[in-house]
């Protein structure tokens, strides 16, 4: 979805202010958009925060959302499935090439969570692609059979 003025700034506060209490309400525009857009997938699995990243902001908003998500979906999801193990810079102020050296390798998925399956990421804002990109390799490198991205939202202009 492409959002600007007021859900902006909630989307924006969720992220990088500690406003993880508005993670349901964010998560039921996913919902609301979710008979149109629903895929075959039998996994959610939110995009992970580097365990240094999350331990500053106290909480990985893509948890969040999913954990919103698989709720009213019904579909399973697996918060272990997929790790950041490489501490990335932000991708704020980066380019569309920076962003894919940024995340490249960034992600490692755990084949027995993963092969054979279905995988939908979840994460809260696409702007380029390159972090879904960057996970989707790991997914499928570690057997997953099909791996699609879901996001709250994206930039009205990149």
């Amino acid at each position: 979805m492409a959002f600007g003025g007021p859900a902006r700034e909630a989307i924006h506060q969720f992220k990088f202010e500690g406003m993880f209490g508005v993670a349901p309400v964010l998560a039921e525009l996913m919902i609301a958009a979710w008979p149109a857009w629903a895929s075959d997938v039998d996994l959610l699995c939110p995009i992970p925060l580097h365990h240094e990243r999350e331990r500053e902001r106290g909480y990985n908003q893509s948890n969040l959302l999913v954990r919103s998500l698989q709720r009213q979906v019904g579909i399973e999801s697996d918060f272990n499935a997929l790790h950041r193990v490489k501490h990335t810079r932000p991708q704020i102020g980066l380019d569309k090439t920076e962003r894919q050296d940024n995340v490249k390798r960034a992600f490692k998925a755990v084949r027995e969570r993963v092969a054979g399956r279905r995988i939908l990421l979840v994460d809260d804002v696409c702007t380029s692609g390159a972090t879904l990109t960057a996970a989707a390799i790991a997914l499928l490198e570690s057997g997953a059979t099909m791996v699609s991205g879901y996001c709250l939202a994206r930039p009205l202009i990149e």
